[in-house]
């Protein structure tokens, strides 16, 4: 079964010391910006804009209403962003974010909404990183969403959760754009959304991401363990 518009398909399966963290990147600190915007009902994100105020950490905010969002920067914990007045706003050219960085992106985005629901934090696990490329290697040869998990469910040994994008692949484009159109989509199915309840389900400790570019065309896996 496909959902909608073929974002992607999730799948349930019952498969069978502590040290200082750096800094957070800023592609970290621009999920997590993102995350605010979703959890806020932003769609239409210029994402420059948000990356900047995300290196300030600036309390300021812009939406399409011109309203302003008193609590934007949540106490101090996730940048503000600006919005754009119009669907016709594009990003400007920058470099592209290296696979490490998007996956901080992704991290940082899932977690933030998490955080922002009152859900505990992931961690990335590198072999869940391993199962999710191949997720989006097996995705850009067969087009068939969710067919990695049942098919090699068996090789995680623990509870687990998969969701892809497009079957087709994100269309060329910068890769923080692609990333993040998926992102907000799957959060802006709100309860019930599939990608949603995945995304925030709280038995979740481990976050492996998968991104393969094929052709010009991105595709993306997020896996979920306990």
């Amino acid at each position: 079964m496909r959902v909608a518009a073929c974002w992607a398909i999730v799948l349930l399966c019952a498969c069978a010391p502590f040290g200082v963290r750096p800094p957070p990147s800023n592609a970290t600190k621009l999920g997590q910006a993102l995350a605010f915007a979703a959890v806020a009902g932003v769609t239409q994100v210029v994402l420059a804009a948000a990356e900047q105020h995300a290196k300030n950490n600036a309390p300021v905010t812009h939406s399409t209403t011109g309203a302003m969002s008193p609590g934007c920067d949540n106490n101090g914990q996730y940048a503000c962003l600006s919005v754009a007045p119009s669907s016709s706003a594009q990003i400007p050219s920058e470099p592209e974010m290296s696979e490490d960085d998007a996956r901080d992106y992704v991290l940082a985005y899932i977690n933030g909404v998490r955080k922002l629901n009152g859900v505990g934090a992931l961690d990335i696990d590198a072999s869940l990183d391993a199962f999710a490329r191949k997720g989006s290697d097996e995705l850009a040869q067969d087009h068939l969403p969710n067919r990695h998990l049942v098919d090699h469910a068996r090789d995680l040994q623990v509870r687990c959760a998969e969701v892809q994008g497009s079957p087709e692949g994100a269309s060329p484009g910068p890769i923080q754009q692609r990333i993040a159109d998926y992102l907000l989509r799957w959060m802006a199915e709100g309860p019930g959304g599939m990608h949603h309840d995945t995304m925030l389900l709280p038995e979740w400790r481990k976050l492996g991401v998968g991104i393969v570019t094929r052709d010009a065309r991105m595709y993306l896996t997020v896996d979920f363990s306990n």
